[in-house]
């Protein structure tokens, strides 16, 4: 049994709650969470911050309720278990699909779950992971396979299998050219997936960051961009002698990089965007979609069984995330950790709170 302690009902814990949008997060007490007759009380060993946290923050995209406890990247160990839960016990190693959906609606039922009609996402809508205890639904833990550690399954619950739906929806195919727009904790994972996986040549990875630049041809990158230096559209033209990309991920949520994305597909190109924004981009329809057929993907989130596709490729060693993680912190520790991702200081991957 894996570092398994028992804890009481309405014992006292620590969490970080959003109490005010725009404010930092405040250290408070908390009661252990219930655990009803289908939930998993899970102790949080591990728990990564997005940067989609920041914009829950900051109101860029509203939270559900006020105080709330922020935190979808989770894993940890599973501490009780309900009555009716089933294939599930104490001490087994978990990570959790932050995604809560009804598994009755059209979406669910198609295997669209993020999409629910009456569903919620853990850290944004109901408290989430920035806590010493979490209760979820049993069906939303996957079980870590052994040699993956805390902190990296924590990681596959968003900077991993985002981007990978992303890929999956833009149906890129082997041998495709895709251009990935911003290298950071979404967007690196973007171009190891794109090489490694769904084996995508060139992969061209596209970021203001040098360093960045630098980890992105170490884990897949064929051709590297500087955005700060060139611009990225021509330098993409110029790589592709004027075919273009096939696919082009969006990984930053600014209106500048989101129209260079749909400039940077080629005929019956795929633009995807997954970062987060408030601006509204301009494009030319008749000469950047329709002459080309080219289309303009959202992508949102990911599904449970796209998770457990990403954990046996970690654990069969097709994708490495040993160089994902490079700031570990504790709970304490989490407005100055928001402050370091949000100023790019020391230029952060993924910052995880072990615990």
């Amino acid at each position: 049994m894996v570092g398994l302690r028992v804890v009481c009902e309405g014992c006292i814990v620590k969490a970080a709650q959003l109490y005010e949008v725009g404010k930092d997060l405040r250290i408070v007490d908390v009661p252990v969470p219930e655990v009803g007759p289908g939930d998993v009380l899970v102790r949080i060993r591990a728990s990564g911050l997005c940067h989609s946290d920041i914009h829950y923050r900051d109101g860029v995209s509203p939270v559900g309720r006020l105080p709330i406890i922020l935190g979808h990247e989770i894993a940890g160990v599973v501490e009780r278990v309900g009555a009716e839960v089933d294939g599930v016990k104490p001490g087994d190693r978990v990570c959790i699909h932050y995604q809560l959906s009804c598994g009755d609606c059209i979406y669910c039922t198609t295997g669209r779950e993020y999409l629910c009609d009456r569903g919620a996402m853990i850290g944004k809508h109901v408290d989430g992971g920035f806590a010493e205890y979490i209760s979820v639904p049993a069906r939303n833990v996957l079980k870590i396979p052994e040699g993956i550690p805390f902190e990296q399954a924590a990681i596959i619950g968003c900077a991993v299998s985002t981007p990978f739906h992303a890929l999956r929806i833009a149906d890129l195919r082997p041998g495709e050219a895709v251009a990935v727009y911003g290298v950071g904790g979404i967007g690196i994972h973007a171009v190891q997936l794109a090489s490694k996986v769904f084996n995508a040549s060139p992969v061209i990875a596209i970021d203001l960051v040098e360093e960045k630049l630098q980890l992105a041809r170490r884990l897949g990158a064929d051709e590297t961009i500087n955005a700060g230096e060139v611009d990225p559209v021509d330098a993409i033209s110029e790589i592709t002698d004027g075919r273009m990309v096939d696919v082009a991920v969006e990984a930053v949520g600014l209106a500048k990089t989101a129209e260079q994305t749909v400039r940077s597909v080629g005929k019956a190109g795929r633009s995807v965007f997954i970062g987060i924004g408030g601006e509204t981009i301009k494009i030319q329809p008749y000469t950047q979609l329709i002459t080309k057929e080219a289309k303009i993907l959202g992508s949102s989130d990911h599904t449970k069984q796209e998770m457990q596709t990403i954990l046996k490729l970690v654990k069969a060693g097709k994708i490495d995330l040993t160089h994902s993680i490079t700031h570990w912190i504790h709970l304490e520790e989490i407005n100055e950790a928001m402050q370091t991702l949000r100023k790019n200081i020391g230029n952060p991957i993924r910052i995880v709170i072990i615990q």
